[in-house]
């Protein structure tokens, strides 16, 4: 598949948009919200025992035809696809992820890099709970405000760019990558591999389930569910079965066909 039979208005549609916007910032800005707010961040069929392709049509396949979600190889690897399909100057990288670790992970993140009249952008609806609505400028050491979230980039001399985000009354390493690495489509798959089949990965380890909005975001981690709106948040855990079934299917949009039953137990 390629940019030219990429099916645009099909995704578009998806993602709320009735006509294609042009290749500006705020064409780029429209695209990544849709997409952000319409598209669940999810990991679902890794706990059903199913192979995470990446393959274009697979993912044209699962995200637009079947209304699923995916993480971070699967959503910006469609909206990769939709922003070249649009003619956007941008580049895929992969990412070493930082939040909740005590040292830098493997490159297994994905991330978008757009160049709009020689200004280069941060894009990336993939990285689920914290995670950008809307692109960000490449400016160091200045904070960038979206929703009422605040972000900022920060230089490392190994890492290279640092994503930030205030959480806390401080700001927490999201992720890091280097701009000048060559990212070739074997990164993108070996990452993938590894996050979807290694038995520690926490993407084997954690359902996840989340999807942004502009007043917050709905999470489901495991078995409990949070809504957060407007600054306050609510949890409650999900019973195994029907309940735990209707709760993706009504705050995710997500109907996976199948039983509560096959899933992988969580460890």
């Amino acid at each position: 598949m390629t940019s030219i039979d990429f099916p645009l208005q099909q995704y578009l549609e998806r993602i709320g948009i009735r006509r294609p916007p042009k290749n500006d910032l705020e064409g780029l800005r429209l695209l990544h919200s849709g997409h952000a707010f319409s598209i669940p961040f999810e990991n679902l069929d890794i706990h059903l025992g199913r192979t995470i392709s990446l393959k274009p049509e697979d993912l044209v396949s699962k995200i637009l035809d079947r209304r699923r979600g995916g993480y971070c190889f699967e959503m910006n690897g469609l909206f990769f696809l939709a922003l070249t399909a649009l003619d956007f100057d941008v580049r895929q990288l992969t990412a070493r992820v930082l939040y909740r670790r005590t040292g830098p992970g493997a490159r297994t993140h994905h991330v978008l890099i757009v160049t709009i009249e020689g200004r280069k952008w941060l894009a990336d609806v993939g990285f689920g709970g914290p995670g950008l609505r809307l692109p960000i400028a490449f400016l160091t050491d200045q904070v960038q405000e979206q929703y009422g979230d605040r972000y900022r980039l920060r230089r490392d001399p190994e890492l290279g760019t640092v994503l930030q985000k205030e959480m806390q009354s401080q700001f927490l390493d999201l992720y890091a990558f280097r701009e000048d690495e060559l990212t070739l489509k074997i990164d993108l798959e070996m990452g993938n591999h590894y996050i979807s089949t290694w038995p520690d990965s926490v993407f084997r380890l954690e359902r996840m389930c989340s999807l942004a909005q502009p007043w917050g975001r709905i999470t489901l981690s495991n078995m409990e569910l949070t809504i957060r709106r407007d600054g306050q948040s609510g949890s409650r855990l999900l019973a195994p079965g029907p309940e735990y079934m209707s709760a993706i299917a009504e705050h995710f949009g997500i109907h996976l066909g199948t039983r509560y039953e096959d899933f992988v137990p969580i460890p």
